[in-house]
């Protein structure tokens, strides 16, 4: 499992374009006061190893968010209940207000949002 989180780290667009997703999802983007936010929540996230307070890490790419678990991440899911909220400017440096965003979920810890 590390080996495979190892790579994920150092080589996740070649996992994206290359492993088939465990599941997709759809969500939206939504323009507040302060920023853009994603929300994500439920057994997708857990099955993809975003468990409660499991630490992750975020890199933003031109057209793509992609979330990675990382124990040393700067970011943590929701202690209560699996939520992951991305309530932020840079959101709405890749994605436009209403954007309808596909969510593609990993076995081994990635998950991405994509323009659909």
């Amino acid at each position: 499992m590390d080996q495979i989180k190892s790579q994920l780290e150092d080589r996740r667009e070649e996992v994206v374009n290359f492993v088939e997703p465990m599941a997709t999802g759809k969500t939206s983007v939504k323009k507040t006061t302060r920023a853009y936010r994603l929300w994500i929540e439920g057994k997708k996230l857990v099955n993809a190893q975003f468990n409660c307070t499991a630490r992750y890490e975020i890199h933003y790419g031109p057209e793509s968010i992609e979330l990675c678990i990382n124990e040393e991440g700067e970011r943590a899911v929701m202690a209560s209940r699996p939520v992951i909220d991305l309530h932020e400017k840079r959101v709405g440096e890749i994605f436009n207000e209403g954007d309808k965003i596909e969510v593609k979920y990993y076995a081994h810890g990635l998950i991405t949002f994509r323009r659909a």
